[in-house]
């Protein structure tokens, strides 16, 4: 016997409920009961203790239920609120959305209809559907970033083939350890043979002569295993041609694979470029210092023979530092050669001393050229030392002789103090033309090396008869 059918449920033989009990019992069976009036407004509300909107929805108490509804919602309730009247009864259950509202989310319900009697008052008993919303809203997320994924892919996809039909080097993808093709591009059909035909499949024992008993797969990844960039010559089976396959393993997808470059045997033999790596030794083994610094003087690179020459124990410790940081006067030097350079193209041989990273001194000669790399220009400094030749001269003989011997004839013809003061005029002399020559005739340049006003110099220049037409500065 049913529930229906049982005698208990009978109308006049209905349980005993308190009156009391019917709020506790509708907040149980439900997540939000509504009492609604003939008018359709909302007159009290129940809800389930655990239900998370109860907040929202204690505050729609006395409004129309269809003003608290989404637009869609509400013509949705009107329709089966009509319905409803025009049949007493309601089958079918009806999902509504809350509107959003001072801070609340929209709330999905699915309400089932009940009427309480003559008087046209309605019980709605809705059961909240937003744990069902947001799964169904993290489905869709899902399904989107799958379509990415897969638009993404394809996208991949046409750019690789892209890629492989117009690289003019032969390519296989082979898969390990069973050393079958996977992909190849045109240009490995047409070197090995089976140009308008398909490698993929096809194992690398069936395409080359490997010419011993090891597997051709086995020898290529050994290979690349032990040595980068390391080509193993083999015969193309089909053509008879002797390759170079040069092999380099890789890991996607749990699996390991090998990506092998295939080159006929005479593009496999690099062009050697012998001026480049004379050059190259030059700078490397050289007994020269040489230094390639940028317009403002910061240092780009320097070979060996500068890092004994400044007893430089590390070599990348004065990368991007100013090389007037070793030289003895500074930025004047630097300046003086930078110059001299940027106007001419080269300052064959410029006398200055470079400073050790401990204080110590040493007499160099530089040859400042002016380079261009790429759009950028560089300056190449290539350093001599000098110190030997410099301990061995002989410091009278820097004055003329004509000078040295005027100096000798002053000798009992007059008093000591202007013998000396006669000497300091030869040697001031001396200084302001040796200064005058290493900057080219700038006497900006030439004022500076010397410790002197530009005023002073012109003054002295003046005095010794050295001006000259046509002068820098």
């Amino acid at each position: 016997m049913t529930a229906v059918d049982d005698p208990v449920w009978v109308a006049g033989h209905a349980p005993d409920i308190d009156a009391g009990l019917v709020p506790d019992i509708l907040s149980r069976v439900a997540d939000v009961t509504f009492v609604l009036s003939g008018a359709a407004e909302i007159r009290a509300v129940l809800c389930h203790p655990a239900f998370k909107g109860r907040d929202q929805v204690a505050r729609l108490q006395g409004r129309a239920l269809r003003d608290t509804l989404t637009p869609e919602s509400a013509e949705k309730f009107d329709a089966r609120l009509a319905e409803f009247r025009d049949h007493g009864t309601l089958d079918r259950s009806v999902e509504l959305n809350h509107a959003a509202d001072d801070g609340f989310d929209l709330l999905p319900m699915r309400y089932s209809f009940q009427s309480l009697g003559d008087t046209g008052e309605m019980l709605l008993l809705g059961r909240d559907l937003s744990p069902i919303a947001q799964m169904q809203q993290q489905l869709i997320a899902a399904q989107i970033t799958l379509e990415k994924d897969y638009e993404a892919r394809r996208a991949f996809d046409t750019q690789f083939r892209v890629l492989m039909a117009s690289v003019s080097d032969a390519m296989l993808f082979i898969s390990l350890p069973d050393g079958r093709v996977t992909d190849s591009n045109p240009a490995a059909r047409s070197l090995l043979g089976k140009q308008g035909g398909d490698l993929n499949g096809l194992t690398l024992d069936h395409l080359f002569v490997g010419g011993d008993k090891e597997p051709v797969a086995d020898r290529l990844a050994t290979s690349a295993a032990g040595t980068k960039d390391a080509a193993v010559s083999l015969k193309a089976q089909a053509s008879g041609r002797m390759v170079a396959i040069t092999p380099t393993l890789f890991r996607a997808g749990g699996e390991q694979g090998m990506l092998c470059r295939v080159v006929g045997a005479k593009a496999a033999v690099p062009k050697v470029d012998t001026l480049s790596d004379h050059l190259l030794g030059l700078y490397e083994k050289g007994a020269d210092a040489i230094a390639f610094v940028s317009p403002d003087g910061a240092i780009l690179s320097v070979n060996e023979a500068f890092h004994d020459l400044a007893d430089i124990t590390q070599g990348q410790a004065v990368k991007g530092r100013s090389l007037a940081e070793f030289l003895s006067r500074g930025g004047v030097d630097l300046n003086v050669m930078l110059e001299n350079a940027n106007r001419s193209g080269t300052m064959r041989a410029y006398t200055t001393r470079i400073v050790g990273a401990f204080g110590s001194e040493r007499a160099v000669e530089i040859a400042t050229t002016h380079l261009r790399a790429g759009s950028a220009p560089i300056f190449a400094l290539v350093m001599r030392d000098v110190s030997r030749l410099e301990a061995g001269r002989n410091e009278t003989a820097q004055l003329g002789e004509v000078d040295t011997q005027s100096v000798i004839e002053l000798i009992g013809n007059q008093p000591l103090r202007d013998i000396v003061a006669s000497t300091t005029d030869v040697v001031e002399k001396m200084c302001i033309e040796t200064a005058v020559e290493l900057t080219s005739n700038n006497r900006v340049a030439a004022a500076e090396m010397l410790g002197l006003s530009r005023q002073s110099l012109y003054v002295k220049l003046r005095k010794y008869g050295l001006l000259k037409t046509g002068t820098n500065g």
